[in-house]
């Protein structure tokens, strides 16, 4: 028994190594340098930075799919909230999305170039619906105060500090080349093989 178990696992190594060298002779070298980038801009470069009050708090595009997904704030900083769910499997296809055309034949596998940028539009979707969500807290907070001049000022006040808090990391820029460049090449591959 214990035999045919190491058989099926050599097998499986070298099926694997089969499969990984064809992919590493297929794979448009260009497209796996701007996934691998792609992938590093995501998850290690922070995309966002906000301090406030004293503190700082640095976060990738990956935590904030997995703040979109109903995580925490603390908990996204630290790494052990839930996961992106549903966003991470379309993070996965942005990530892997521009290697398609490049393994597979079909006239579909070229769309994998936009795959990056439509998570960007899905993320942006998401940050713009809780930026909207935060603003309609502050004037909730603003109207228990009061309907005053005053609370509306400090409504405003507590928004445009939020706002001059916040700033872009290098994964914001490199995420976003990356994501444009990419959907420049689909469009060129889509003329030239139309």
């Amino acid at each position: 028994m214990q035999g045919k178990a190491q058989d099926v696992l050599t097998q499986a190594k070298t099926h694997a190594a089969r499969w990984a060298a064809i992919a590493a002779r297929r794979v448009h070298r260009g497209d796996a340098v701007g996934a691998l980038l792609f992938l590093l801009a995501t998850t290690v470069f922070a995309v966002v930075s906000l301090s406030m009050m004293g503190s700082n708090a640095s976060l990738s595009f990956y935590d904030l799919l997995r703040l979109q997904n109903g995580g925490s704030m603390q908990g996204a900083m630290a790494g052990r909230d839930s996961g992106a769910g549903i966003y991470a499997l379309l993070w996965l296809l942005a990530v892997a999305g521009p290697l398609l055309p490049s393994l597979l034949t079909h006239r579909a596998a070229r769309l994998g170039y936009f795959a990056p940028l439509a998570l960007w539009a899905i993320a942006l979707a998401g940050v713009v619906s809780q930026v909207r969500e935060l603003m309609n807290a502050t004037r909730q907070f603003a109207g228990f105060m009061g309907n005053s001049r005053s609370s509306r000022s400090l409504a405003g006040d507590m928004a445009s500090n939020l706002w001059d808090s916040l700033s872009f990391g290098f994964g914001f820029y490199l995420s976003l080349a990356i994501a444009v460049a990419f959907t420049v090449r689909g469009i060129a591959v889509l003329r030239r093989r139309a």
